[in-house]
């Protein structure tokens, strides 16, 4: 199906030949006809899939060009969405309409938006907390509202922006149109679309199912104090045009865009404590000329990047939805992506292959960073018994045994194909074994401990003695459990 067979108005289809844009996607041709009807739509649907014309088409037509007051509200997480929104908005208006479409967010002139409000926007696109700014201040008023959409709905609940979202939807008149579009759909949701949807229509685009098909996944378990050279590795080895790294927290963005500055690498940071007019800037000189864009999610949302080479995921992501979301930036359009997730610790490990098993996909070892220095064990192999010594082994107790002529510096027997460590009592055990080696739907990981000590929980006394603590300094020194302490004047017994 084209544009022209769907009863479009002159006004669109005119601004939709010049970007050269003729047919719909599929979130589109399924939602257009629905929220033309004026029907309330959920639009299940992810980043990049056309959205935007999918609710932006109809909140068009909607307008009436008469009346110069806001009939169309469209509230977003973060200002980058609310200014990529605008701009598409506007692609599809011709210089002499009469529809006006007023960008609200915070770190912008105030008196400039009220100035554009009063002018009689009939679209308002804005951020909720300055939504909410000019309705406490009476400068924006919804008495003529035809419809509200919520775009990337999961994402501003997240960000907290609940309390919010139902003040400015308690002020509007509930024989409103509302239009809903999320990534995903979490309970919290689904209890706002009860309480403000009447009889909503649910469209769930069958790219959602598959949407990572065309991105492959890959893991690298590796120290922390490393991750910093193993992102290097990853972009000498794929070499990038364009790459975006996610991080967890506004000061990591910087500190690791320094770090890659100073190896040479074309990195900028952008979070949400920069200045819009700083944010821009370093947008548009990522748009022009490539690199490494590193964000955190909150910033990265509504940031219109294509052709996006590979995603890294330098920090965790804190939930399911975020993974989504991060990956989902690369492999659009048709063409294949890459995606890479840094893990250390066995708890993501796990939660890397929950999030993998949710979402269809398949998740592999980066072969080509497996070497001594990385803590990556090749996927899908079970092993019995200790591990053997390949260049891939942990050396952390490096220094403690060498080997001389196939021969450990233990009085243990010689082995072939096996290195051997001496255990706390004396005695012999495999490099590798009792150090947490687990297997996680395909993904083997082996997490060692940073010393050989255990320290004793609290309270934990040997048994058969009576001794009381003088010193907390000496806690957990002792690593043979029901031995007794050492008498070394820290500790008296009775």
């Amino acid at each position: 199906m084209k544009f022209e067979e769907m009863g479009l108005c002159e006004c669109v289809l005119c601004g939709l030949a010049e970007q050269g844009i003729s047919e719909p996607t599929e979130i589109q041709e399924r939602t257009l006809p629905l929220v033309k009807s004026g029907v309330d739509v959920i639009g299940l649907s992810q980043t990049g899939s056309g959205k935007t014309y999918a609710y932006g088409i109809p909140a068009i037509e909607t307008v009436d060009e008469d009346v110069p007051a806001t009939q169309v509200l469209i509230i977003c997480p973060t200002r980058e969405l609310v200014a990529q929104v605008t701009d598409s908005l506007k692609k599809l208006l011709n210089k002499d309409s009469r529809i006006r479409i007023a960008p609200i967010f915070g770190g912008a002139n105030m008196d400039r938006q009220v100035q554009a409000l009063k002018r009689g926007a009939r679209i308002v696109v804005g951020t909720p907390g300055r939504l909410m700014d000019h309705l406490r201040r009476k400068t924006l008023r919804l008495d003529y509202l035809k419809m509200v959409v919520l775009d990337e709905a999961d994402e501003m609940l997240d960000m907290g922006f609940k309390p919010d979202i139902e003040t400015i939807l308690k002020t509007t008149k509930p024989e409103r149109q509302t239009v809903m579009f999320s990534a995903t759909m979490p309970p919290e949701i689904q209890k706002l679309t009860a309480a403000f949807m009447r009889e909503p229509v649910t469209v769930k685009s069958h790219n959602h199912e598959c949407q990572h098909a065309l991105i492959k996944q890959f893991f690298i378990n590796c120290k922390r104090t490393e991750k910093v050279e193993v992102l290097e590795k990853i972009y000498r080895e794929t070499h990038p045009f364009i790459s975006i790294v996610f991080c967890n927290t506004k000061a990591m963005t910087d500190d690791l865009a320094n770090s890659l500055r100073k190896k040479d690498l074309p990195a900028v940071a952008l979070h949400g404590d920069m200045r819009q007019r700083e944010r821009s800037r370093t947008m548009d000189g990522f748009k022009k000329n490539g690199g490494i864009l590193v964000a955190t999610d909150v910033a990265a949302r509504g940031i219109d990047v294509k052709n996006v080479d590979i995603v890294v995921n330098f920090d965790f992501p804190n939930n399911d939805e975020y993974y989504t979301h991060r990956i989902g930036r690369t492999g659009r359009a048709g063409k294949i992506g890459t995606a890479f997730t840094l893990i250390n610790t066995l708890q993501q490990a796990k939660a890397l292959h929950d999030i993998t098993q949710k979402l269809g996909g398949q998740i592999e070892e980066f072969k080509k960073l497996s070497t001594a220095e990385f803590l990556v064990d090749e996927p899908n192999k079970k092993r019995s018994g200790g591990r053997s010594s390949g260049k891939n082994d942990f050396r952390r107790d490096k220094g403690r045994e060498a080997k001389q002529g196939g021969r450990s510096q233990t009085d243990g027997p010689r082995t072939e194909g096996k290195s051997y460590g001496r255990t706390q009592s004396g005695g012999l055990r495999p490099r590798g074994a009792g150090y947490g080696q687990k297997e996680r739907g395909g993904l083997i990981i082996s997490e060692a401990p940073d010393t050989f000590s255990q320290k004793p929980s609290r309270g934990d006394k040997p048994q058969g003695s009576n001794f009381k603590r003088q010193d907390s300094g000496a806690r957990g020194r002792d690593n043979n459990r029901g031995q007794g302490p050492r008498n070394d004047g820290r500790r008296k017994f009775k």
